[in-house]
């Protein structure tokens, strides 16, 4: 090979290198007109990035979800049946009860069935969180003593009640007149729903009467039976 020829050679080697260099440089420099893909060339490089799941921000009707789960959580009775009535939210109950423990002095004493009505107003007072709930009961109550002298303790009670109402159960503290006398009550009972509207709930009472004639101060427990309508 002649040194002509060995010289050209070497500087078409040259000449090729540089262009390739060029032309790398400008698929890096972003150059419009090079053929490499930059963002290729990454991902072949150091392969595909995992794309972050974007923020977004929460929708109108999830901040009103938000906001309703912060607020207080109502608990009670179901709406009755006249929603749009100076009524709803009280409710009329009818019961029966009967005594089934009595202090000593009244061992001697029958008692019968007693009956009565219930009436909740549609007010309620809040405690903290816990809803109290007035009542006004008025029902019967009837004692005769089976010793020769006798003796008879019955009338009508009249009683004003503040209970604690949950979706089944319940409790009840109250003050009162029996027949002119004054006492006081300490209620527990279940309630079930046969209906949206209506309940059934059984209880128990423990009723204390501070002076009776013949008596004194006494008390006894009765058994609770009630029937309901929500209104």
């Amino acid at each position: 090979m002649s040194i002509e020829a060995y010289t050209q050679e070497t500087e078409d080697a040259q000449q090729a290198e540089s262009d390739s260099v060029t032309t790398v440089e400008e698929g890096f420099s972003g150059d419009g007109n090079s053929d490499i893909d930059y963002e290729a060339l990454v991902k072949e490089l150091y392969g595909e990035e995992e794309k972050k799941p974007q923020k977004t921000e929460s929708s109108q009707a999830e901040k009103s979800a938000n906001e309703k789960v912060k607020t207080r959580r109502e608990v009670g009775p179901a709406p009755g049946l006249f929603k749009n009535s100076r009524l709803n939210g009280s409710h009329l109950a009818f019961n029966a009860s009967s005594p089934f423990v009595v202090a000593s002095q009244m061992q001697s004493w029958y008692s019968y069935i007693d009956m009565g009505m219930i009436y909740k107003f549609p007010y309620e007072i809040y405690v903290e969180s816990l809803p109290l709930f007035i009542l006004l009961e008025i029902s019967t109550f009837s004692f005769e003593n089976s010793y020769p002298e006798g003796g008879v303790f019955s009338g009508i009670s009249y009683i004003m009640q503040a209970s604690i109402i949950g979706e089944n159960s319940g409790a009840a503290i109250g003050f009162g007149s029996w027949d002119g006398v004054m006492g006081s009550m300490l209620e527990l009972n279940y309630r079930l729903r046969p209906t949206t509207n209506s309940f059934f709930r059984v209880g128990t009472r423990g009723v204390l009467i501070t002076d009776v004639e013949l008596l004194g101060a006494t008390w006894w427990a009765e058994l609770r039976l009630s029937m309901g309508l929500e209104l």
